[in-house]
């Protein structure tokens, strides 16, 4: 957890900007916004499709919505996004934008030009060409195969990490974090947490404890355990869980971790 300045004013503690949703797909950005929320940062800000505007609104009273030009991300959007991501402290781009060939095209963009610490989700973990100077790219043990070619064990995981120049979170029943310098191994967690969108609320976890200042490295490490933490409680109580009982769990485990 972050020791806030008592002198802090507001929008000191974090500004974070999620890129996300598509058509199809209006519940991960969402959940990645609350997941920043639950974190603590004092500026949520979710850019997403048009057709979703009033849904998100009903997750938070906090929530500052803006939206694409229409229902998916595409190269229309990137220069506002990019003049609008000046004024954040990390941005979350990936949670549900889909995989159509235009939005494909605008997120290489977005990869090569963003100038804040970014951390890369779910599809768009696919299309890094160029990268922002801070990034962390998050696959699950599935997506890293598919993404390096190789498995994902705790020496490839941090071979590609050095050899991209990011941190990377590799998920699975053991989570893999490394940089080129670093590798850490995270055990919280349990197969309850395989639910959709628990993914989502991870990134916008780890996105809005980088915006208080935290490293790329030790965010990963601390979000994955804080929400693997909340998994296992959850587990001793009920005999499911859902990725947004995931994210209103975050406050109390940060308040243990203090």
């Amino acid at each position: 957890m972050i020791n806030r300045n008592p002198d802090s004013h507001k929008g000191d503690n974090g500004k974070v900007l999620i890129i996300g949703g598509s058509d199809h797909f209006h519940g991960a950005p969402i959940l990645s916004a609350l997941g920043a929320e639950y974190s603590g940062v004092d500026f949520i800000f979710p850019i997403i499709p048009k057709c979703h505007i009033e849904t998100a609104k009903k997750y938070s009273l906090n929530f500052i919505i803006q939206s694409f030009s229409g229902d998916i991300l595409t190269s229309k959007d990137v220069k506002s996004i990019l003049n609008f991501s000046s004024q954040v402290d990390a941005v979350i781009i990936g949670p549900g934008l889909g995989s159509s060939p235009k939005t494909k095209k605008a997120i290489k963009t977005l990869l090569a030009e963003l100038q804040k610490p970014t951390i890369i989700d779910s599809s768009a973990i696919f299309y890094t060409n160029l990268l922002p100077k801070k990034t962390i790219i998050t696959p699950h043990h599935g997506e890293f195969k598919r993404f390096t070619g190789d498995d994902p064990t705790p020496e490839n995981v941090q071979k590609w990490a050095k050899s991209l120049g990011v941190t990377i979170l590799c998920k699975g029943a053991e989570d893999i974090i490394a940089n080129k310098d670093e590798i850490a191994i995270n055990d919280t967690g349990n197969a309850l947490m395989t639910v959709g969108g628990s993914g989502d609320v991870l990134s916008g976890l780890i996105g809005g404890l980088v915006a208080q200042g935290m490293s790329p490295f030790e965010a990963s490490k601390l979000g994955v355990k804080i929400l693997g933490q909340v998994g296992d409680n959850l587990s001793d109580l009920y005999g499911s869980i859902r990725a947004i009982d995931l994210a209103e769990g975050i406050p109390a485990a940060l308040h243990d971790n203090k």
